[in-house]
């Protein structure tokens, strides 16, 4: 089903925050525009409250939209397929999506661009992803009643509870006031590394105050008040949703693409292979793409910084909360840790 995730056209979310996908935070690389002000009307809750609601938050029938940015600039889809290596890392990103649940497993997310949009459609037991610019239409049929999380570059709920269920066990827990979020009041629950090794100081996550579903996450860096990447809603309402909503017919003269089922065991990225060394914040992982992406980083290298490592001369690709090293066999060793953290797990390989 990971053929299906939907991320920011030309941008590859889930390549260069490699380690924070480990940790359930790759999802949360856009970063939205709301608006922020005092909410007093909300009852005092703790900080184990509002970590249950997280977890027991269920879909609810909503329409709305996410918006976000990145602070810093991401590997574009060029890295993967070799067109324009050299630019890969260029700008900040600027995403917003239109999304629809109607709470009993079906959703929709779109996307609109210059000259067309991506629509994601998933029902109980089927999946579409049309794309207007080339009149492509992937479909899937799939068997068994769990949830498909196939919504979580755009999904602030399904973004909190992975950072709940992954970090809290490594983090100090604590109520940091309330806010509004697409016009609702919302609390705050702040999440602090316990580790002093982390690139991350906080992740904020607001929970709307009356339906207690997470409507956005920022990340902030060690030692900073402005946040380097968010998920969010900037407008929300909850309401019954039109079943027409959710249906999708391709159109004529579409073309219709059933995926082949992946040949690759779990752990593997772009074809090649993945671990994760440490846990929570801490955690690294060690990645070996496949010989594609591997061919492309000469030129993505080009444009960072070399640095020493106990494997030879390396390259650094750095944000605020998030760094990775590009060892000189290709292989790739990133987390949202400092340099010392990747060097010392470096040194192990």
């Amino acid at each position: 089903m990971k053929s299906f995730t939907l991320k920011a056209r030309g941008k590859v979310l889930y390549l260069a925050p490699l380690a924070i996908a480990s940790s359930a935070l790759a999802v949360s690389i856009i970063a939205p525009q709301v608006a922020r002000a005092s909410t007093s009307n909300l009852a005092p809750v703790s900080p184990s409250q509002l970590v249950g609601w997280i977890q027991a938050s269920r879909p609810i029938p909503l329409n709305g939209t996410v918006t976000g940015t990145t602070s810093f600039p991401i590997p574009s889809a060029s890295l993967l397929n070799g067109s324009n290596s050299v630019s890969a890392l260029s700008g900040s990103t600027t995403e917003s999506y239109n999304v629809w649940s109607n709470g009993t497993g079906s959703f929709r997310v779109q996307q609109t661009f210059s000259g067309g949009e991506t629509d994601l459609y998933v029902n109980p037991g089927s999946v579409w992803l049309w794309d207007s610019s080339t009149l492509t239409a992937t479909n899937e049929q799939f068997s068994g009643s769990s949830a498909v999380n196939l919504s979580s570059t755009s999904n602030p709920e399904l973004t909190a509870s992975e950072i709940i269920n992954k970090l809290s066990g490594f983090s100090t827990l604590s109520v940091s006031g309330n806010t509004m979020v697409a016009g609702r009041p919302a609390y705050t629950l702040s999440v602090i590394p316990n580790v002093s090794d982390s690139l991350i100081g906080s992740i904020r996550i607001a929970v709307d105050g009356q339906t207690h579903v997470a409507i956005q996450i920022q990340i902030f860096p060690k030692g900073s008040n402005a946040p380097s990447a968010s998920l969010g809603f900037d407008t929300l309402t909850f309401a019954a949703q039109p079943t027409s909503i959710f249906s999708f017919t391709p159109p004529p003269g579409a073309k219709v693409v059933t995926p082949a089922k992946p040949s690759q065991p779990a752990g593997t990225v772009s074809g090649g292979a993945s671990r994760v060394v440490g846990q929570g914040f801490d955690s690294v992982v060690v990645a070996t793409p496949a010989a594609k992406v591997l061919s492309n980083f000469g030129g993505l290298e080009k444009s960072l910084p070399t640095i020493s490592t106990p494997l030879g001369v390396s390259h650094l690709y750095s944000t605020p909360i998030f760094q990775a090293i590009i060892l000189p066999n290709g292989t790739v060793v990133g987390g949202a840790v400092d340099t010392a953290r990747l060097l010392q797990v470096a040194a192990g390989l």
